[in-house]
C-alpha cells in the first residue's frame, strides 16, 4: 500500500496547476499560485501568481492576466502583468502586453505593442507618441 505522506494545512508551499501536455481546456481559466500549460488553453486566463506557457504549450484568447508571465511556447492574447512578462527564445508572443518589465530573449517571436509601467505610474503609449510624430513641423 502507498501512502501519501501527512501535510500541514498551512505549509507554505503556494498551490499549482498543471496542463499537460494532450490536454485541451475551452473555456476562461482562473488559479492562484504557479500554472504551468504544456497543453492547449482557449479562453482567457487569469493567474494570481506565475503563469508559464511551456515550449509545447499553447494560448489563445482575448486577455492574459497574471502577476509574472513567461512565454516558452505559443500566446495569441493580450497580456497584462503586474511584474514581469518573459519571453523565451523559443517563445511566440502575438498580441499586446502592459507589465512593469518586458524580458525578450534574443531568437523570441513578439508581434505587438508593449506598455512598460514601472512602479505604477503613468506612461505615454506609443501610440500617442506616434500620433505626434505625425503633425506637420511649423515654417
Amino acid at each position: 500500500m502507498i501512502r501519501r505522506a501527512n501535510r500541514q494545512k498551512d505549509n507554505g508551499s503556494e498551490p499549482f496547476t498543471y496542463i499537460h501536455q494532450g490536454t485541451t481546456l475551452e473555456g476562461n481559466l482562473v488559479a492562484q499560485g504557479r500554472v504551468r500549460v504544456h497543453g492547449v488553453i482557449r479562453g482567457d486566463v487569469t493567474v494570481h501568481g506565475v503563469l508559464e506557457v511551456a515550449e509545447s504549450g499553447e494560448i489563445e484568447g482575448s486577455l492574459i492576466r497574471a502577476d509574472e508571465v513567461k512565454v516558452i511556447g505559443l500566446v495569441k492574447a493580450d497580456i497584462e502583468a503586474k511584474g514581469k512578462i518573459e519571453i523565451w527564445k523559443t517563445g511566440r508572443l502575438f498580441g499586446d502586453v502592459r507589465a512593469s518589465a518586458l524580458d525578450i530573449e534574443e531568437g523570441a517571436g513578439f508581434t505587438g505593442r508593449s506598455e512598460m509601467n514601472p512602479g505604477g505610474q503613468a506612461v505615454a503609449t506609443l501610440t500617442a507618441q506616434a500620433d505626434s510624430l505625425e503633425k506637420p513641423l511649423a515654417d
